[in-house]
């Protein structure tokens, strides 16, 4: 399991890579282009896909890393078996919002499906998939975190 979600870590980590220097790589052709034969149709739509689908997965990643901004002292203030049960039910919030999300994404997704988007004419299903995608990410480091926070829990009793 710990090989399956080391596996899972990488693969986000890379996907984020992968976006942004996409992207760094389209907006320098743009500006080569605007200066040289003129402005190409489909850079910007490509980078705004590929902001959305790296933003919200480096949120998950970021989680992932415990790395989202928080009042740690208080958590601290607890002890570490009240603050690991006050964490674990954090991320089952978290959880519970997520699965509501790719819930309510689902009939999203369903509607645009078949319509394309103006300039790359791919399924505008592309970027409105990053949102329940991420979602489900959020859900996976959430388990390994909530693994993580029993472990803290027993080994304080």
């Amino acid at each position: 399991m710990t090989r399956l979600l080391a596996l899972i870590d990488r693969s986000i980590q890379l996907f984020i890579a992968a976006c942004m220097g996409t992207i760094m790589v389209v907006i320098a052709l743009q500006v080569v282009m605007r200066a040289t034969v003129g402005a190409l149709p489909w850079p910007e739509e490509l980078s705004v896909i590929l902001m959305l689908w790296g933003l919200l997965l480096a949120a998950a990643y970021t989680l992932n890393e415990r790395g989202h901004v928080g009042i740690q002292i208080f958590v601290d203030m607890l002890g570490p078996r009240r603050g690991a049960l006050i964490s674990a039910l954090m991320h089952l919030v978290i959880i519970v919002f997520c699965a509501a999300v790719i819930w309510g994404a689902y009939d999203k997704v369903a509607s645009v499906w078949n319509l394309k988007t103006g300039a790359l004419r791919i399924s505008r299903a592309v970027p409105q998939l990053a949102i329940p995608v991420s979602a489900g990410a959020f859900i996976v480091v959430c388990l390994r975190l909530i693994a993580e926070d029993i472990a803290i829990w027993r080994r304080a009793s």
